[in-house]
């Protein structure tokens, strides 16, 4: 539903990370979407590339959405720092990409949900226009139900109407 709401109101490329989840491909391409991914792992290293990443999203064109892992990243679980999640948020505000965070293991890292969940709040705190998804599968270990939650951040009441509409 949320591709088809991009695909219709912000039709762009979605940046992926490389590697992810497999079903992020086959979620945004039914739906139209254009998918590209960025550099995120470095095997040499056998963890995040953030050189990479910051040079892929310079190159991604303008209004381009971009999946960020809250964090414990699927499947590396490689994370950036909250000193490279800003640099990554100037980017994402420089090159106007749009920020969608997958928060599927939020408390898993350090088993603090606050912690695990700074990079959106520090998104949020810049004023970033947004989407999370959530994932409570795996956060609220209802792993028989396939539940969660959608939040689109909007700038402004008016935005919001829009979206609700």
């Amino acid at each position: 539903m949320l591709g088809e709401f991009i695909a219709k109101f912000s039709p762009a490329p979605v940046y992926i990370s490389d590697p992810t989840w497999g079903n992020h491909f086959a979620i945004f391409g039914k739906c139209g979407l254009e998918t590209r991914q960025y550099r995120y792992y470095d095997k040499s290293t056998n963890g995040f590339d953030f050189e990479g990443m910051c040079e892929d999203l310079k190159k991604a064109p303008v209004g381009s959405h971009i999946l960020l892992h809250t964090c414990a990243h699927n499947p590396t679980g490689a994370d950036p720092t909250l000193e490279q999640w800003k640099v990554i948020a100037d980017i994402c505000k420089e090159y106007k990409l749009k920020p969608f965070f997958d928060t599927a293991y939020q408390g898993f890292v350090t088993g603090d949900l606050d912690k695990d969940g700074a990079s959106m709040r520090y998104f949020l705190d810049q004023g970033f226009q947004m989407v999370v998804a959530q994932s409570f599968a795996k956060i609220m270990g209802l792993y028989g139900e396939r539940i969660g939650a959608l939040h689109i951040v909007c700038k402004d009441p008016d935005t919001a109407k829009k979206v609700e509409s």
